[in-house]
C-alpha cells in the first residue's frame, strides 16, 4: 500500500506542513490574536469609561438635586422675607393713618367745642332780646 511512497516525499510533505504552520502562525494567527487582544482591551477600557461616566452622571444628578433643594429653600426664605417686610410696611401705614385720623378727630372736636362755645355766647348775647320778644308774644296772647 505504501510501497510506492518514497521517504523523501514524506519528509518533503512534513517539511512543507511545518513551514506552512510557521508561516501561518507568523502571518495569520499572531496578528489575529494580537487584534483580538487589542479589541478585548479596548472593550474593557470602554466599559470602564462607561462605569466612570455613569458614576459621574449620578454625582452630577445628586449635585443638581441638592442645588434645586437649596434654591427652593432660598426662594422660600426670600418670599417669606418679602411677605414680612410688606406686612411691616402695611402695619406702619395703618399706624400712620390711624394717627392722622385721630389727629383730625381731635381737631374736629376742638373746632366743635369752639363752635359750641361761640353758639352759647351768641345765644347768651341774644338772650335778653329773646326774653323780651317772648314776653311780648305772651302779652299778645
Amino acid at each position: 500500500m505504501f510501497d510506492d511512497v518514497h521517504p523523501s516525499v514524506i519528509l518533503a510533505t512534513i517539511f512543507i506542513f511545518l513551514a506552512m504552520i510557521v508561516i501561518l502562525n507568523s502571518m495569520l494567527y499572531k496578528p489575529l490574536l494580537k487584534f483580538i487582544d487589542e479589541r478585548n482591551d479596548s472593550i474593557k477600557n470602554d466599559e470602564n469609561k462607561v462605569k466612570e461616566n455613569s458614576q459621574e452622571i449620578l454625582d452630577v444628578n445628586q449635585e443638581v438635586e441638592e442645588i434645586r433643594k437649596n434654591t427652593r429653600e432660598e426662594i422660600y426664605k426670600i418670599k417669606q422675607e418679602a411677605i414680612n417686610k410688606a406686612k411691616e410696611e402695611a402695619n406702619e401705614l395703618i399706624k400712620l393713618k390711624k394717627e392722622e385720623i385721630e389727629n383730625k378727630m381731635q381737631e374736629f372736636y376742638k373746632d366743635l367745642e369752639n363752635e359750641k362755645q361761640q353758639l352759647k355766647e351768641s345765644l347768651l348775647e341774644y338772650l335778653p332780646e329773646l326774653k323780651q320778644s317772648l314776653q311780648n308774644s305772651i302779652k299778645k296772647i
